[in-house]
């Protein structure tokens, strides 16, 4: 299966956690992410989610984010 997350969405687990909805939120997207880092799932990958990465202006989240994508990955463009 192929997915697409957007940047919203991988941010999400770095998001303040305090709140039931976000925290129920980030674990969804660590599920999903676990799936693609099985192989299980392809994460899709856009031009316009690399540039909105590279333009986080918090250089440890950046890092992280781009870890992300370390995952098997497929360039949608």
């Amino acid at each position: 299966m192929q997915i697409y997350l957007d940047n919203c969405c991988l941010n999400r687990p770095f998001d303040d956690q305090s709140h039931l909805r976000i925290h129920l939120e980030s674990e969804a997207i660590k599920a999903i992410l676990k799936q693609c880092d099985s192989g299980d799932w392809q994460l899709m990958v856009s031009d316009v989610l690399l540039f909105e990465i590279a333009k986080t202006p918090d250089q440890e989240k950046r890092q992280k984010l781009s870890a992300l994508l370390l995952f098997p990955i497929k360039l949608y463009r």
